[in-house]
């Protein structure tokens, strides 16, 4: 975000601008590597979030080859000195983004691959929206490297065989990104109906944050890590708060603010299975050394969930541990 903020500036002041993207420079060389260890190795991320993962570097990469163009002030620049410049410090820094661009694209589909089982079990949601945009970042990314590789580098420094290998994986990710950005827009237009007019008369409210069981067992206050075997607290308690929407009473003619679970997602988050649910709070709390607080209607819910197997969480967390 302050990448694409950082061009918008950079148009009308071109050294805040400059500032911006040098400090989304340092985030993504200082934080982006914690977002390859924390996807890698914490399968209990959502695949929504792994997918996203590719955006960090190519953001920066797309802004960095914005910037590095001449000023509206500058309408006779000195061309040696800018391509001194050019050569010497952005093209190798655009060089170092693209090989994070090309390792967060590795670490987004091989996360999509872990999270396959789960990914296959889940409706389509508002948060699958986030399927739909990053592989043209990506591309649009690869774009820019392969315009600063033809204008700032000498013509002996590049293999051709480089250059058609980025042409190609270029088409590629371009042909597939619109695909897979048409078909998210479709089928998203298709279920928006269902998503912003809910009927929320025959639905109990959700209870409040501090009713929900996270609460009352004092984990969600339980620390982040980089790498964890349980769902964030924060995410398990959204599960049972619900979304805040305006929902029309029909019945009284005026709006009314209420929460619902029958919006199937959380931002980005995907909602929560009432059976997965239950299985992730006693992994928590369990990891935790706390016993499960069980509110009233819980246990009618882990009766009625669908398979109905028992799930050993002992063995499970034992083996997340040994993991870690």
């Amino acid at each position: 975000g302050i990448g694409l903020c950082a061009v918008k500036i950079w148009f009308y002041y071109p050294l805040s601008g400059h500032f911006l993207i040098a400090i989304t420079l340092i985030m993504t060389f200082l934080f982006y590597p914690i977002c390859l260890i924390r996807v890698a190795l914490n399968e209990k991320m959502s695949a929504t979030i792994c997918w996203m993962n590719m955006m960090g570097p190519a953001v920066s990469l797309y802004s960095l080859a914005i910037i590095m163009e001449p000023t509206f002030q500058q309408e006779r620049p000195d061309i040696n000195h800018f391509q001194t410049v050019q050569r010497s410090i952005y093209l190798p820094s655009m060089t170092c983004l693209f090989v994070l661009c090309i390792v967060g694209m590795i670490s987004s589909v091989h996360g999509l691959i872990v999270r396959w089982k789960q990914i296959a079990r889940e409706e389509f949601c508002p948060a699958h929206a986030a399927y739909s945009f990053p592989l043209l970042m990506h591309a649009l990314a690869v774009q820019s490297y392969r315009s600063s590789l033809d204008f700032f580098a000498d013509a002996d420094e590049v293999s051709p065989t480089l250059k058609k290998a980025l042409h190609v994986y270029w088409v590629v990710l371009v042909v597939a990104g619109t695909f897979t950005a048409l078909t998210c827009i479709i089928t998203y237009l298709v279920f928006l109906p269902s998503w912003v007019d809910v009927d929320t008369r025959e639905e109990a409210e959700p209870p409040e944050t501090y009713e929900t069981s996270i609460s009352m067992s004092q984990s969600l206050t339980y620390g982040e890590s980089l790498i964890q075997p349980y769902v964030s607290p924060t995410i398990l308690q959204a599960n049972e708060t619900g979304i805040l929407i305006v929902s029309y009473d029909y019945q009284n003619s005026w709006c009314d603010l209420v929460r619902t679970l029958r919006i199937p997602a959380f931002g980005f988050e995907p909602m929560m299975s009432r059976r997965m649910f239950n299985r992730e709070r006693n992994a928590l709390k369990l990891f935790m050394g706390v016993r499960d607080v069980i509110l009233e209607g819980d246990e009618s819910r882990v009766e009625g969930d669908e398979d109905g197997d028992d799930i050993c969480f002992e063995n499970e967390l034992e083996r997340a541990m040994n993991a870690v």
